[in-house]
């Protein structure tokens, strides 16, 4: 039960109890229940109080320290928290609709019960926050911070994430179909087995992100760094990926039909066993990757480069190899069978047990 005289002292305003708290440091503060609507307490330090099922409807709270309070049940409507730290603050619950949360730091807190549709952040500081499986569909976290939080199995699909900081954000089986990363910041970030059909990542930032089984089709990553990246096993069915980068990157057993992958640096990169059927790869630079067993099958290859690539036992049955780059290529038992080589380059080239049949412009010496 709240204390009637600690009451008296925070109803006479921040600065009166600011003053308060710092003389008398009481080891504990109860505010449970209390009815503090319509109050000025603009910079209060309120951290560590209990202020569960509090009332702060209309009340200035703006740059307030709420600090590891308990607002649990809390009523906010209408309320003004600009600004106002509350880092590790417990919310369970809280009604914060129709309150001002701009730029609003809620770091390390448990945000699963407190209903964020349709509420404007602005610049707010979210980062290790957990917001396991949430609906937060259609809503924008436009320049957001939420590095390192959970959002694994959330629903944002179509969610508005365009310059946010996602490092080391887990994402994993999250829906996020047609959301929009563009230029967002991904480093590190765990999108295992996220659906991401139709999203648009380009631009983004998403140095040794883990992509791996996640669901790419259609997706836009157009001069997106996915340097050093795990993709393994995902599907990138048509999806784009022009100027990209995505050197060091695994891509073992990765699906990218259709996908069109021109200018893309695919250098150093582990294409094992992937598929690239009928994808479109001009100017493509593929040195020093490992392709070995990769599907290229009635690809564009137009001068793509392929120096030093190890493509043992991979299949370019029909594709267009026109002024592409082999020099130092192991193609070692691939299939090649009526493949486009006009003016291919092909100093020291591996042939060995390799399958030529049909092959156009073309014939080993």
């Amino acid at each position: 039960m709240a204390d009637l005289k600690i009451v008296r002292h925070i109803k006479d305003g921040a600065e009166h109890w600011n003053a308060w708290r710092e003389k008398a440091q009481p080891e504990a503060i109860n505010l449970a229940k209390v009815d503090l609507s319509g109050l000025k307490l603009s910079g209060a330090n309120l951290s560590q109080v209990n202020l569960s099922k509090a009332n702060f409807s209309r009340t200035d709270l703006s740059y307030a320290n709420l600090v590891g309070a308990n607002l649990s049940e809390a009523v906010f409507s209408n309320a003004n928290l600009k600004g106002a730290d509350l880092r590790g603050a417990i919310l369970a619950q809280a009604n914060i609709s129709q309150a001002n949360v701009q730029d609003v730091n809620l770091a390390g807190t448990d945000l699963r019960s407190l209903e964020l549709r349709g509420i404007n952040l602005g610049s707010a500081n979210l980062s290790d926050t957990d917001l396991r499986g949430v609906n937060l569909s259609g809503e924008s976290f436009k320049k957001i911070n939420l590095h390192s939080a959970n959002l694994s199995g959330a629903d944002l699909q179509n969610t508005d994430f365009s310059g946010a900081n996602l490092s080391n954000v887990n994402l994993s089986n999250a829906k996020m179909s047609r959301a929009k990363l563009r230029g967002t910041l991904l480093t590190r970030a765990n999108l295992c087995g996220a659906s991401l059909d139709f999203a648009d990542i380009s631009m983004a930032g998403c140095l040794m992100a883990n992509f791996s089984e996640a669901i790419l089709n259609k997706a836009i990553l157009n001069k997106a760094n996915l340097g050093g990246a795990i993709l393994s096993g995902a599907q990138l069915f048509g999806a784009e990926l022009c100027d990209a980068f995505l050197g060091d990157a695994f891509l073992s057993m990765a699906n990218l039909t259709k996908a069109n992958l021109s200018h893309a640096d695919f250098s150093r990169a582990y294409l094992y066993r992937a598929i690239l059927t009928q994808a479109i790869c001009i100017e493509t630079k593929f040195r020093h990757t490992e392709m070995k067993e990769v599907d290229l099958s009635m690809a564009i290859l137009k001068q793509a480069n392929f120096a030093v690539a190890e493509l043992q036992n991979s299949y370019l049955g029909g594709a267009d190899l026109s002024g592409a780059n082999f020099m130092g290529t192991n193609l070692t038992k691939a299939n090649l069978a009526n493949a486009n080589l006009t003016d291919a380059l092909v100093e020291s080239t591996i042939w060995e047990g390799a399958n030529l049949q049909g092959v156009i412009g073309f014939s080993l010496p």
